[in-house]
């Protein structure tokens, strides 16, 4: 049984016969609160896509470099490693020419043995030997002023006069001499030569007569009172010597030999310093990353040597957007994806969050994005530290 199909005015709609004889109408208008729900439900089916999408910011590893040198510079003598490789700390990279360090350091060791024996000897004090001597020298000089004040005695006063005595009776038998001789001269029997000698010996015997007489009047009169003083004073100042001899060394002595002793341990600890400077270790374990140095060069001093990464210390800074920011903590744990390994997950601590916004930088956000305030983080890796290089663009994920 064949369908009729009946043409009908364009103002109404189009109707079709079908073979049962039902007539289907084609309304487009019927059909848009149908579409209108479609599109609602695919648009919130989006956003809900959205929602569950965590929070990305990319960054870039990077790891704390350490610039190590020397305090003291000098010409280099041996580079012990190259870049690229890893050190251990503490382990020598490099080596300076000691010059006249080493001679330095004798002559402070000597200056040291120096300073401490003073020390060593102004705190033991004296020995006995020098207290002993220190006494009789006290004693002595004692004495002698005690001499001098009770004068002479009455057998030096008698001694003193038998020789003045002794000395008259000699310039007596002197002027007879001469007497004698100057009668025989005149008379021819003496010659002038022994008239001569006869005067010769009288002025002899006078002087010595003269001098017994001054010697008797000197004991006679006693010390006199100068000689009194000096006497007096050389024995008080042999028995506080002799005091100080026991007593031994003062207290400012001794701190002063004490500083003395100070002084040279300090030059010799600081020769020391500069000698353990001319090899220029690693401070911790790391990897050479940059030394430009070979052997015969001139290091300045404090002029860096070379330049280490710290491989345990990586760490990714990216910049978080202000209306993201409250997703974000100190502490927190956050995983780590780099494009080298796509499939890997590091974990990742925020370490720092910049308490101040600023403009992103250039090279990270279109030219719309720069007016936006970020504010700079940075996010420690905990693992990875084997395979991770410095340099690699990483990326950061937060659940919203």
């Amino acid at each position: 049984m064949s369908a009729t199909t009946e043409t009908l005015p364009s103002s109404e709609a189009t109707k079709t016969t079908t073979a049962t004889g039902v007539v289907a109408a084609k309304n487009p208008r019927r059909f848009l609160p149908v579409i209108a729900v479609g599109l609602a439900v695919i648009y919130g089916g989006y956003r809900y896509y959205l929602h569950r999408l965590p929070y990305e910011w990319s960054g870039t590893v990077e790891a704390r470099t350490i610039s190590i040198g020397s305090r003291v510079g000098g010409r280099v003598k041996e580079i012990l490693v190259r870049e690229g490789d890893r050190v251990a700390k503490d382990q020598p990279l490099l080596i300076l020419e000691a010059s006249d360090l080493p001679a330095q350091k004798l002559a402070a060791e000597g200056q040291l043995l120096q300073a401490q024996a003073s020390l060593e000897k102004l705190e033991r004090g004296s020995r006995p030997e020098e207290i002993e001597q220190a006494r009789a020298r006290a004693i002595s000089a004692t004495a002698a002023w005690a001499e001098s004040r009770a004068g002479a005695r009455s057998e030096q006063i008698k001694a003193a006069a038998a020789r003045l005595d002794a000395a008259q009776v000699a310039a007596d038998k002197a002027q007879l001499d001469v007497t004698r001789m100057r009668k025989l001269f005149v008379s021819g029997a003496a010659s002038q030569s022994e008239a001569d000698n006869a005067e010769t010996n009288l002025r002899s015997m006078s002087a010595q007569r003269d001098a017994a007489s001054e010697a008797l009047d000197e004991l006679k009169n006693g010390t006199r009172v100068e000689d009194l003083k000096q006497a007096e004073g050389r024995a008080l100042e042999a028995q506080a010597n002799a005091k100080m001899v026991v007593s031994g060394s003062r207290v400012e002595d001794i701190k002063a030999a004490q500083g003395v002793v100070n002084a040279a341990q300090g030059k010799l600890d600081q020769i020391k310093v500069m000698l353990d400077e001319l090899t220029i270790r690693a401070p911790r374990d790391s990897r050479i990353q940059s030394l430009d140095l070979r052997p015969g060069d001139i290091l300045g001093p404090n002029a860096t040597a070379a330049t280490l990464l710290e491989m345990d210390q990586l760490y990714v800074r990216i910049y978080i957007p202000e209306t993201q920011l409250g997703h974000v903590q100190l502490g927190q744990k956050v995983p780590v994806t780099v494009d080298s390994f796509p499939d890997r997950e590091f974990k990742g601590e925020v370490e720092f969050i910049s308490g101040q916004g600023e403009y992103s930088p250039r090279n990270l956000q279109t030219a719309d994005e720069r007016a936006d305030q970020v504010f700079a983080a940075r996010v420690g890796l905990r693992d990875g530290t084997d395979v991770l290089r410095a340099g690699m663009a990483a990326f950061i994920s937060v659940p919203k």
